[in-house]
């Protein structure tokens, strides 16, 4: 095929803007160039006399065209540019990446060498509307270079322009055959990346590694496969083990810990300690916080009952949200005969007659959490009354904590009056309804109940009562109260530790010589004398922080220590200012050796000194937690809680401490007396 110039025929100035406006393939006399609106010729793309073309479109246009001719062609023009625009942008070809790859070449084009030389054409450039010839030759290469894998083969559309002088003969043809992308003529030693046609950033694209798929061999398989045992072990086999025996085993643990989940896990063992586990006598303590959120339906908790709980005798369901309280109720009164404990705490659709269902129909209940249960309005006085009423002397334990009450002082004469067997008084962060301080006749329920044991009244809005001294030397007061807990916040001048002095603490703890846990944090009208005259002999919990004693300098809180170190089990100290007194009640906490039973000393944001701590890291082998955080008069490091190993790895690093710090003296005073001795010499 011969080289054919394009300066033999002088198009008109009509076909050249014509040309120019088109962004298509020209050929003229059966040779094509690619003219770009920038005026530069993209790279080549070959074409051979032997191709063969599916689809001819044939626009015969004169010179003077009309209106709808003009956008017949530009419509058949579009998607010719859209081919071409990735030509456009860098004068290479991105091949698309979702085109097939042809293994084969149907047409012989890699190897036909006639091919190669009618295609070794010289191009041409279009610049600012004069035709240059190149002295550049571009070849064809026919295959990958330098061990490169063959670029894809994608389907190209030429467009060919040829006429005689009057008019201009446009044909858009699609080739059949596929023609090889020439190479970059960039050369890097480096392969580049396929970058994919999309708007996002080319360097986020990451390729896949490919997942290995696992060997199916014999040795895998045996490898991972545990092989079964030929005989049943003894806890599976019913005739070595009895049910009965492995039942009371389950007993045991489900009295430490619950029925919930230690049951499930059991029952997953093996047949045996499944049908042991789903025995209803297991089921007498029944923790449902256990089961998730979404199982947490009326039909799963009526199948429980009928199920599971027939014999449950204490049940907590704190934070269920149940539609048909009623019905819940009747079911749980009418199935679970032996109940003795609920929980309905965060519950906040029970209504008074809600509250006379349990009162009345459960005939075995004695204890009752009704904590959280006020949603908006105030819980009213007279259905709580009415329940005390009810339920009389079976009632031990009631939490009435977290709530709006109005006529406070009216339930608590109730209380007093119809539960002497109460055991449990839970009433911590009761407010009242008109935002006054409700008032507590302490000897009234000291007549009325008792065996109370637990008395807890912290963060409320609640006052003693005056008494008269009769009323007080009348009262038998607590001889079995264990526990009291007053605190309340310093900012809140309405709670009941705001009210509390050495006369409250002598009223609240008349006889209560068993007392096992103090907690008056945030007294401030508390002082010594009142603490040092507490009846208890053997108190484990002492909790003072924010007291008026620990920012005192010359209290006696170093006497209110050594009266419990004996027995004192947890102590809080923390955000004590008087730095003197908490340091001899630290070493007072120390003295008893090894005969110490203390575990848990918090010290946080207090002023104690190195040496305290590190008397009692020495001399009380039980501790277990140490809270040293924001002590500012303590070496940076060590400022922190410790629990655990940490406790010993603190108890190592400060006895290892001095000793490091004597070997460095030693280095330091070493090399002076090697420079002073030549002198004297």
């Amino acid at each position: 095929m011969s080289e054919i110039n394009l300066l033999n025929e002088q198009p008109s100035t009509e076909s050249c803007s014509t040309i120019l406006k088109s962004d298509i393939e020209l050929k003229t006399n059966g040779e094509m160039c690619n003219f770009l609106p920038n005026n530069n010729i993209c790279e080549d793309i070959v074409s051979s006399n032997s191709a063969k073309f599916d689809t001819d479109i044939d626009t015969e246009c004169d010179t003077p065209q009309t209106t709808t001719e003009s956008s017949e062609r530009d419509e058949g023009m579009e998607g010719i540019k859209e081919d071409t625009e990735d030509e456009s942008l860098d004068g290479k070809f991105h091949p698309d990446p979702d085109s097939q790859e042809d293994d084969e070449d149907p047409y012989n084009i890699n190897n036909d060498k006639s091919f190669d030389d009618d295609v070794n054409y010289e191009p041409w450039e279009h610049r600012n509307g004069v035709v240059k010839k190149s002295n550049k030759k571009k070849k064809l290469s026919s295959g990958p270079g330098r061990g490169r894998p063959r670029k894809a083969l994608v389907t190209m559309y030429h467009s060919q322009i040829s006429g005689d002088k009057n008019a201009i003969k446009i044909r858009i043809k699609k080739s059949n055959f596929c023609t090889q992308i020439p190479p970059s003529k960039k050369k890097s030693g480096r392969r580049k990346k396929h970058k994919g046609n999309s708007d996002t950033d080319a360097s986020d694209y990451e390729k896949k590694p490919k997942r290995s798929k696992p060997s199916n061999t014999e040795n895998d398989v045996s490898s991972t496969q545990e092989q079964e045992p030929l005989e049943q072990s003894v806890w599976g086999d019913p005739e070595k083990l009895p049910a009965s025996i492995l039942e009371r085993i389950f007993d045991h643990v489900v009295v430490q810990e619950g029925c919930l989940p230690s049951l499930v896990r059991f029952g997953k063992v093996c047949r045996l300690w499944r049908d042991v586990s789903v025995t209803p006598k297991l089921w007498h303590k029944a923790d449902l916080n256990y089961v998730k959120e979404k199982y947490r339906t009326d039909l799963r908790l009526h199948w429980l009952i009928l199920n599971r709980l027939v014999e449950c005798q204490d049940l907590n369901m704190g934070e269920w949200k149940i539609r048909d309280i009623q019905a819940f109720l009747e079911a749980l009164c009418e199935h679970c005969t032996k109940l003795k404990g609920l929980n309905l705490s965060g519950w906040k659709g029970i209504s008074p007659d809600h509250l006379k269902c349990i009162s009345t129909e459960s005939k075995t209940l004695e204890r009752l959490d009704l904590s959280s249960i006020n949603f908006t309005s105030p819980i009213n006085a007279q259905p709580l009354v009415n329940l005390t009423q009810s339920m009389g002397g079976r009632l031990t334990h009631l939490v009435l904590a977290h709530n709006k009450i109005a006529n406070f002082s009216q339930i608590m004469a109730a209380i007093s009056t119809n539960c002497p067997n109460l055991h449990l008084l839970d009433i911590s962060n009761i407010r009242t309804f008109a935002h006054n301080m409700s008032l507590l006749h302490i000897e009234k329920l000291q007549i009325g109940c008792p065996d109370l044991r637990v008395l807890r009244i912290t963060n409320s809005q609640i006052w003693l009562a005056a008494a008269s001294l009769t009323e007080q030397v009348a009262s038998p007061g607590f001889p079995r109260l264990e526990e009291l807990s007053l605190a309340g916040l310093e900012e809140d001048q309405t709670t009941t530790s705001r009210s509390v002095d050495d006369d409250c603490i002598e009223r609240l703890l008349k006889n209560s010589m068993k007392l096992r846990l103090l907690d008056v944090r945030g007294c401030s009208k508390l002082t010594d004398s009142g603490l040092v005259r507490v009846p208890a002999w053997d108190l484990e919990h002492l909790f003072l922080s924010a007291c008026y004693i620990t920012r005192l300098q010359n209290s006696g809180l170093e006497l209110i220590v050594q009266k419990w170190s004996h027995s004192l089990v947890e102590v809080d100290l923390a955000w004590s200012t008087a730095t003197n007194p908490l340091d001899a009640a630290v070493l007072a906490l120390a003295e008893k050796g090894s005969e110490s039973k203390l575990r848990f000393l918090n010290l946080c944001g207090s002023s104690v000194s190195l040496e305290p701590v590190k008397a009692v890291l020495e001399k009380c082998p039980k501790l277990y937690s140490i809270n040293l955080q924001s002590c500012r008069a303590l070496p940076r490091g060590i400022k922190r809680l410790y629990t655990g190993s940490q406790v010993d790895e603190l108890r190592k690093s400060l006895q290892d401490k001095p000793k490091t710090e004597a070997s460095e003296s030693e280095a330091d005073q070493s090399p002076a007396q090697t420079t002073v001795s030549p002198r004297n010499e």
